[in-house]
């Protein structure tokens, strides 16, 4: 689904390389779990592949179509590669289905009979029904990220991507939204998820990616990623945060 080739990024202003030469490709229906220490661009590599930053080198394909070529249509990928941010990013003015709402009656995408119904049932989905004419600042941080990815999913999209969706979460929020996540892992969905939560990436992740200084510098199923970490960079990450 996502073929990624010699992705490299470079902020001018700064001089900073953060992203040196990265290649991979995911495969429609894996659970990708990209983990490593701070500064290790992961998050950036996360923003390239929906082009919220612009890759200086390399070349990125979605689904068939090179995205990087100048003449796609940007926006167009972005309403089928959805993605759930740390800080929520939901309209404050606007009640939680208005959220979800929003983009699919904006872009055309459904009727807005047809985009309540969908909102309905997603919200049903996490078990949020009852907050559908809240605002979000009535909700916890949990049940904001829980109205985010609902949000994501009200576009249908065919994969989405997740940057660190707990890190701004208080503990004991964490679980409700990897449980949500754990759900749609399970119905199919093509998932890329930066995070720190190592449980969830043994239990969920197809496939891990450690990332260091800019590069993926191992890549493994869970049981071989954690039970035998073939880098020495790897073994003392996690020797760190295990």
């Amino acid at each position: 689904m996502i073929i990624v080739e010699n992705l490299h990024k470079t902020f001018p202003t700064t001089d900073n390389h953060v992203l040196r030469g990265i290649s991979c490709h995911i495969t429609a229906g894996e659970k990708i779990v990209v983990v490593g220490p701070s500064g290790s661009g992961k998050s950036t590599f996360l923003r390239c592949l929906n082009l919220l930053e612009q890759p200086s080198e390399g070349k990125i394909w979605f689904d068939g179509t090179e995205i990087t070529d100048p003449q796609t249509d940007v926006n167009h990928v972005r309403t089928r590669m959805g993605m759930v941010f740390q800080q929520f990013n939901l309209f404050n003015n606007l009640t939680v289905i208005a959220n979800i709402m929003l983009a699919p009656v904006k872009l055309k995408i459904m009727s807005k009979s047809e985009a309540e119904a969908n909102a309905m049932k997603l919200l049903e989905r996490v078990d949020l029904l009852d907050k559908r004419d809240s605002y979000p600042s009535q909700l916890s941080g949990g049940q904001k990220q829980r109205i985010a990815i609902v949000r994501t999913l009200a576009m249908n999209p065919q994969v989405i991507l997740f940057d660190e969706p707990t890190s701004s979460l208080d503990p004991e929020m964490v679980g409700e939204v990897l449980e949500v996540m754990k759900d749609l892992a399970e119905s199919g969905m093509t998932m890329v998820v930066v995070t720190h939560e190592m449980g969830f990436a043994r239990e969920v992740g197809t496939r891990i990616m450690f990332m260091d200084e800019g590069k993926i510098v191992e890549e493994n199923p869970p049981s071989s990623f954690f039970g035998n970490p073939e880098s020495v960079r790897l073994q003392e990450f996690l020797s760190k945060v295990l």
